[in-house]
């Protein structure tokens, strides 16, 4: 796999009949008697679909734009030119599944989440930037996967926590306004010594 995407799929099935579709990554193969190879991720969601039989689907542009943008963001070495890429290999097992997160799971509602609004430094935010998000229970770390004008789409890296019970568990998507974005050194898992609040 190369900078320059070749055709991916998702694969979805149900092998154990329970409603909950699970979701590998498919890789074609380069020779026609050669067999796809399928990558488990650890995503699923409910599914009404009465067939029990895998359905593969393309992966979308938006879906190629994230895995390039976080590969960018979180891979240690530059990409330049054609760069080979061991789908075996953890962080970009990671990136497919924060992908798969991304276009699988309905995010959950941020409503009665929100913290109070307070006066900081803010940063510009990015696809691909890990922050902080302010909310009533503490400020768990988070990954944006999508932006607009008004709102982010976070994976949670964190879980929520209230009384000791987690509220909402890691690898959760959330769309919260951008006000609820803070810098990652806010983050309760982070040692939070350079957070500045006035």
């Amino acid at each position: 796999m190369s900078t320059e995407m070749q055709p991916l799929f998702w694969r979805i099935s149900d092998h154990d009949q329970s409603g909950f579709e699970a979701v590998s990554l498919l890789m074609p193969a380069g020779v026609s008697d050669q067999t796809p190879t399928e990558f488990p991720t650890e995503v699923s969601f409910r599914s009404n679909r009465s067939s029990t039989h895998p359905v593969d689907l393309r992966w979308s542009e938006e879906d190629s734009d994230l895995f390039m943008t976080l590969l960018d963001r979180l891979a240690d070495e530059e990409l330049e030119g054609d760069v080979e890429l061991n789908l075996s290999d953890s962080v970009i097992q990671g990136i497919v599944q924060l992908v798969a997160l991304a276009r699988f799971k309905t995010p959950w509602p941020t409503d009665e989440l929100t913290g109070d609004d307070f006066i900081t430094e803010r940063e510009e935010l990015e696809m691909g930037d890990v922050v902080a998000l302010n909310t009533r229970y503490g400020y768990p770390l988070a990954i944006i996967v999508g932006l607009d004008s008004v709102d982010a789409t976070c994976i949670l890296l964190d879980p929520v926590f209230s009384n000791s019970q987690v509220l909402i568990p890691d690898h959760s998507v959330l769309i919260v306004n951008r006000l609820s974005v803070l810098p990652a050194t806010f983050a309760d898992s982070d040692g939070g010594e350079e957070a500045i609040r006035h």
